[in-house]
């Protein structure tokens, strides 16, 4: 499976401008043969608080171009989408391949600090955070998600064998963001593919970074800071493998996994 992660300046509500970003990035994936790319948090409105009722409203358009752009690549994300029954929005993940939305998952854990569940609802805890595509599981977690191991646990409980992860993630926390990524490769086994905005997102500096990992918890791609696409052929035979040499997530399975369920 060859897999791609996407970096870049994401501006609070340009949309327009955003959406070419991520769109030129597809296409370069496209060409790469990748079978799925992974795309920033909110990557076509950033987080503008006061406006994302309105910046809701082009998610629909978005997501039909998405649609249009994923002949034979699953496109992975999240984007903010309204909330008819509420006064806020939702923060969503979407997999989407060949015209369709093959899995959506909408962000549980909301940064407080930064006033996010003032303007978001939030998903259930409980909620599904694994899918099936391309012969495979995936799990899903975002941004603060990275914060709580139990979510990415239970998807490793449910079979993933690739976690996606992207966020919006700041640069003064940049050696969290390293520890805590890697750290969830190690712990669960798997690949971790994570993707992170760069420059400046209205008055934070985002600390780029995006970052794939084995199921070792080595890098196999880093973006660092530079905008752009990384993309690595993974194999999945590795993530078994791992579990065998080192049995610590067998081990929580067989004796943990009431703990989480």
């Amino acid at each position: 499976m060859k897999v791609g992660v996407a970096q870049f300046s994401i501006v609070p509500g340009e949309v327009e401008q955003n959406f070419k970003k991520g769109e030129n990035l597809i296409k370069q994936a496209k060409e790469e043969d990748c079978d799925l790319i992974l795309l920033p948090e909110v990557w076509t409105t950033g987080f503008l608080f006061k406006k994302l009722k309105e910046l809701s409203k082009t998610t629909p358009d978005i997501i039909k171009e998405i649609k249009k752009l994923s002949e034979s690549i699953m496109i992975c994300g999240t984007y903010v989408v309204d909330n008819p029954n509420s006064d806020k929005v939702f923060n969503i993940f979407y997999a989407i391949l060949n015209g369709e939305i093959l899995f959506s998952y909408k962000k549980a854990m909301l940064f407080g600090l930064t006033g996010e569940d003032r303007f978001f609802d939030r998903g259930e805890v409980k909620q599904a955070n694994t899918f099936n595509a391309l012969d495979t599981t995936f799990g899903v977690t975002v941004c603060y998600e990275l914060r709580f191991p139990e979510l990415f646990r239970k998807a490793s409980f449910n079979g993933a064998k690739v976690h996606l992860h992207p966020a919006i993630w700041p640069q003064t926390r940049l050696e969290h963001w390293r520890t805590l990524t890697r750290a969830r490769a190690i712990e669960n086994q798997l690949f971790l593919l994570t993707t992170n905005g760069v420059g400046m997102s209205g008055k934070w500096e985002l600390c780029g970074y995006s970052t794939i990992y084995d199921p070792w918890g080595e890098i196999l791609v880093n973006l660092e800071d530079r905008e752009g696409l990384e993309f690595i052929s993974i194999n999945l035979e590795d993530v078994e493998k791992t579990r065998e040499q080192l049995t610590s997530l067998k081990d929580s399975v067989k004796f943990l996994k009431d703990i989480y369920s």
